[in-house]
């Protein structure tokens, strides 16, 4: 039986890797390193490039497109860390029923609010127990890696709540997009106690990730009084009456707001604070937020909530 050709394809799966290795039985050694250098560069270019999800570590094969079920907004880079499986599997908000809150469902929470600090909020993804444990990782893990991503997720959710103000401000979809419909960006603070426990406070962290997305200033302008507690098994009014006065402003918080205001574009409206915050319970916390920053501040605010999840 004469032998196989050493350029033949193998039975069974049969790669170009593993075709490329008869050469060494066709080529005298001394040619060898330049043909091997050409079937890798050759293999190289044919094969998509391989890395591994940065949310659940499986080695996948990069695309530079984009699901079709993964919202607008996201940055290209995305597809490049990570896989299909998890960008499909994240549940994005997309349809809204309640335009303060940003709820994909009616919301009684909303209805029954008397008075607010702030006109309204959007939030990235609903708060499912897998999108619990993805950022349990990041709080309480030490899987800082996830920060980049994290971030990332929100700008649908900011490109939905500024395209609402682009149309309130009679601006062009191009004009919107070219120029930030808000002035500046602040985050929820935490205690004393949780900062040092954890070591970093997420929502600061996550509004200073975000901010170099979208090309604006994240400015801490808040502090924690103290720490409220565990809120989970807690009734809406009971974390309600939590965060009453839980939050004051940083003693350099008027002069800041005086500052931006003086640079402002339009004057004419009030200044516009994005608060960033990881979750949307009742609205409480954001609530209480927007109180001590209206308080303090020597210009008018119109402040607006963007979070991460929305329970």
């Amino acid at each position: 039986m004469p032998d196989k050709h050493p350029l033949s394809r193998p039975t069974g799966t049969g790669s170009l890797a593993e075709t490329s290795l008869d050469a060494t039985r066709l080529y005298p050694a001394e040619r060898r390193s330049a043909t091997f250098r050409w079937y890798s560069k050759m293999l190289e270019l044919l094969s998509p490039e391989k890395t591994g999800c940065s949310f659940c570590s499986r080695s996948f094969s990069v695309r530079s497109d984009l699901p079709s079920s993964v919202p607008c907004g996201l940055p290209h880079t995305w597809s490049r860390g990570i896989c299909r499986r998890c960008s499909q599997s994240v549940p994005w908000i997309r349809r809204i029923e309640c335009f303060v809150c940003g709820r994909p469902d009616p919301c009684g929470d909303c209805l029954r609010r008397t008075e607010a600090s702030f006109i309204r909020s959007r939030s990235a993804v609903a708060y499912t127990p897998e999108m619990r444990q993805l950022l349990a990782r990041y709080k309480y893990r030490g899987e800082e890696l996830l920060m980049p991503w994290l971030a990332a997720m929100l700008l649908p959710a900011y490109r939905g709540i500024s395209g609402e103000l682009a149309l309130v401000d009679n601006m062009s979809p191009t004009r919107a997009a070219a120029a930030p419909v808000f002035d500046l960006i602040t985050s929820v603070p935490v205690s004393e106690e949780r900062l040092i426990e954890r070591g970093f406070n997420q929502a600061e962290r996550l509004a200073a990730s975000f901010s170099v997305h979208v090309g604006l200033t994240s400015w801490p302008l808040l502090l924690r009084n103290g720490e409220r507690g565990k809120m989970s098994g807690k009734s809406r009014q009971e974390r309600l009456r939590s965060t009453a006065g839980l939050f004051v402003s940083a003693p350099e918080t008027a002069e800041i707001l005086s500052i931006i205001a003086m640079r402002t574009v339009d004057r004419r409206r009030p200044l516009r604070l994005l608060l960033v915050d990881d979750i949307y319970t009742t609205g409480g916390t954001l609530d209480s937020c927007a109180r001590a920053l209206q308080q303090a501040s020597p210009v008018p605010l119109d402040i607006y909530g963007l979070t991460w999840a929305r329970a």
